[in-house]
């Protein structure tokens, strides 16, 4: 697994969660203290919520992960030693060719200085004696100066990074023009995972847009964005579950997912009209009793660890 990369950072905007949020979510518990207790304490809660939980880190394989920036704030570095880390792909071409360009056209007029200056001297020597000849040398040096310069930029370094991330194991970690901002998961709007993708990716947004990071087509690189969407499901899983308990209704992307009821713009359902809750690799299938059966697609739903254990503990629950 290789560094990641990305084009864009996430914004935020003032909706900082979309859990909950909205004119037609009731900010009160709508059922009582009992029945909260009664759900949160259930079998098939519990089951959903210890199998969230438990999530060992182990089976990556090799990964590369850049390590912090020395500047990074201390309250940034409480969030654990980073998992992953991405640069800014168009920062990184756009730098790199400066410096590229740069570079050769500082080493073309360095050699050119010198080698003027070096014929220069020469000449300079046969006609007129050495103590003629000292600011050819000066002249020769400079152009050396120059080349040197030029080679640093066009062919040592020739990389320029103005804007990092790093994924941690209780939150993620951005650094534009070394200014940092770190936030814990459960202050993440959004995390999105495509792990089946060619290039698998993670999603972060803070409420504005969805910032795709992605990594190289490596196993490793695959279950390191599925375990980092897990550690992020398993940080927003108590509030959430709270909420559950409490009546409250749940907005996931374009789904809408309620302790009674799951829906989307097209349907709404019952939990206690359906047969069955399947998960299959990047899907869950929900099948009514009658015909037909609402897809969910996981690549396109915010958290879908947690959005898929919501979904089971509830669908259990209800058949309890």
């Amino acid at each position: 697994m290789s560094d990641g990369r990305f084009s864009a950072k996430p914004l935020r905007s003032e909706q900082s969660r979309t859990f909950a949020r909205g004119g037609e979510y009731s900010d009160k518990p709508i059922v009582s203290a009992d029945t909260t207790r009664g759900f949160l304490q259930s079998a098939a809660v519990q089951r959903e919520v210890d199998a969230l939980n438990d999530q060992p880190f182990h089976a990556i394989g090799r990964y590369d992960c850049a390590p912090l920036h020395r500047g990074t704030p201390e309250p940034a570095r409480d969030l654990g030693e980073p998992l992953a880390s991405a640069t800014l792909v168009q920062e990184y071409l756009i730098g790199l060719l400066f410096l590229r360009v740069a570079g050769w056209a500082f080493m073309f007029f360095g050699v050119m200085i010198f080698l003027w200056s070096a014929v220069g001297f020469f000449a300079t020597i046969a006609n007129h004696g050495f103590q003629e000849a000292i600011g050819m040398t000066i002249g020769a040096a400079f152009g050396v100066g120059i080349a040197c310069v030029g080679a640093w930029f066009g062919i040592f370094r020739g990389r320029v990074i103005t804007e990092m991330c790093w994924f941690c194991p209780h939150g993620m970690i951005w650094m534009t023009d070394g200014v940092f901002e770190w936030y814990k998961w459960d202050e993440v709007s959004e995390v999105l995972c495509a792990p089946h993708a060619e290039r698998p990716a993670i999603g972060i947004s803070f409420g504005a847009n969805v910032s795709w990071i992605s990594f190289s087509h490596e196993q490793s690189s695959r279950l390191m964005v599925e375990y980092l969407e897990k550690l992020a499901s398993a940080a927003c899983l108590p509030i959430v579950l709270q909420q559950i308990a409490e009546g409250r209704t749940v907005r996931f992307g374009e789904w809408r997912l309620s302790r009674t009821w799951i829906s989307n713009a097209d349907a709404e359902v019952h939990w206690h009209d359906v047969l069955d809750v399947e998960r299959t690799r990047r899907h869950i299938e929900i099948r009514p009793k009658q015909a037909g059966k609402m897809t969910v697609h996981l690549d396109e739903v915010p958290f879908p660890s947690l959005f898929t254990a919501l979904a089971r503990a509830c669908f259990a629950q209800s058949r309890a």
